[in-house]
């Protein structure tokens, strides 16, 4: 069995030994060059500054409303709890959800 699982190893190990590797364009180097000497700034389109910003705008009041919502459920079921305890509407269930 030792034998097999060496034999196996050997193989995996030598499996890349025929693989080339991979070649570039040769003006590739070039081209990045030519790209980062240029020196041209390319704007963003105002009309895409003005999306991100609106949807910043937007998430922000979403969460707004998420937080204020939840602290409202909260408040209320601390309500919903002092009324219980004050009818003695307790669950002495021993299971508990």
């Amino acid at each position: 069995m030792d034998m097999n699982k060496e034999k196996w190893i050997n193989e995996v190990m030598n499996s890349l030994d025929d693989v080339k590797s991979a070649e570039a364009n040769p003006f590739l180097y070039n081209k990045i060059l030519n790209k980062l000497g240029s020196g041209e700034i390319e704007n963003t389109p105002m009309k895409l500054v003005w999306l991100a910003a609106a949807s910043f705008a937007l998430l922000a009041v979403l969460n707004f409303q998420a937080i204020k919502k939840s602290a409202s459920v909260s408040n209320n079921r601390t309500e919903v709890q002092e009324i219980a305890s004050a009818y003695n509407l307790v669950n002495t269930n021993s299971i508990n959800y």
